[in-house]
């Protein structure tokens, strides 16, 4: 007797973008069951340096960008569970706002404190203002203008920082920077490139790719790298921000709780406490 597969869960895919995975492979509710998965570490990291934040006061622009990487982790977990295109834009409109806060705080970590106070705020205006210049054209022409406006705020990310990093003097914390290049940068050319080149998009690329083969897709260790590479460079900035207030900082290994200590994270504490 033939076995009934049920339908899927969410319908139809909606979204402009299907990635390298057996769509409803594990479960009839889970679109892409491991890229959905993996998705949840993005949301951890987040967590994690929102409690940070709290408890060692770092700032409001790092609430701010705490909170966009744990909407991005969300809308991640949304895009690849449901393929709806809702979904997609949950996942990619947060992504290119949270960038932009980056770019912020990398900025405002150049100046110097009077130059924080004077020029910080009109920064924050040219970065909403092309934040919404950005949202409008993604509506207009999807994921093709997402991909190009994100890469470019991003690449502007690593030059800022790694800018920054030739001019400190605590080695320390600059290999926070490197480390955020290595993984994010690193996930992209090794992970999330090959993925495009021999999977592309499935909506379009029929072709059936031995990547999907994979046990676990590409695509999947690409969030992992996601989550880590983002952290890293939170801690240096937020070291960078300390140092620039007197506040003395320190990196120091503790466990997360919100892994219940299964995870060690690298935490920066002022020592004017």
């Amino acid at each position: 007797m033939e076995k009934l597969v049920p339908p899927p869960f969410w319908g139809p895919v909606s979204s402009d973008y299907d990635w390298c995975e057996t769509n409803y492979l594990v479960t009839p509710y889970i679109a892409e069951f491991f890229n959905t998965v993996s998705s949840l570490g993005v949301v951890l990291a987040g967590a994690i340096f929102f409690r940070l934040t709290k408890t060692y006061a770092y700032g409001f622009r790092f609430y701010v960008a705490s909170v966009g990487l744990t909407i991005i982790g969300l809308g991640s977990v949304a895009f690849h569970g449901t393929l709806k295109r809702w979904g997609q834009v949950l996942d990619e409109v947060p992504m290119l706002w949270s960038s932009l806060i980056f770019l912020w705080i990398v900025c405002c970590n150049g100046l110097s404190r009077q130059g924080e106070s004077r020029w910080a705020l009109t920064l924050a205006i040219l970065m909403f203002c092309f934040g919404t210049v950005s949202t409008w054209f993604y509506f207009q022409a999807g994921f093709a203008y997402f991909i190009g406006a994100y890469i470019l705020t991003v690449a502007s990310i690593f030059s800022m920082t790694l800018y920054r990093v030739t001019k400190s003097r605590n080695t320390r914390a600059s290999v926070y920077a490197y480390r955020a290049v290595a993984f994010y940068g690193g996930g992209f050319l090794f992970l999330w490139l090959p993925e495009q080149f021999f999977c592309g998009n499935r909506i379009h690329d029929t072709h059936e790719s031995g990547l999907l083969s994979l046990p676990v897709p590409l695509h999947a260790f690409f969030h992992i790298t996601s989550s880590i590479g983002p952290f890293c460079f939170l801690t240096h900035a937020a070291f960078e921000h300390l140092e620039q207030q007197k506040r003395r900082p320190d990196i120091v290994s503790e466990p997360s709780v919100e892994s219940c200590g299964m995870i060690s994270i690298s935490v920066v504490k002022p020592r004017d406490e």
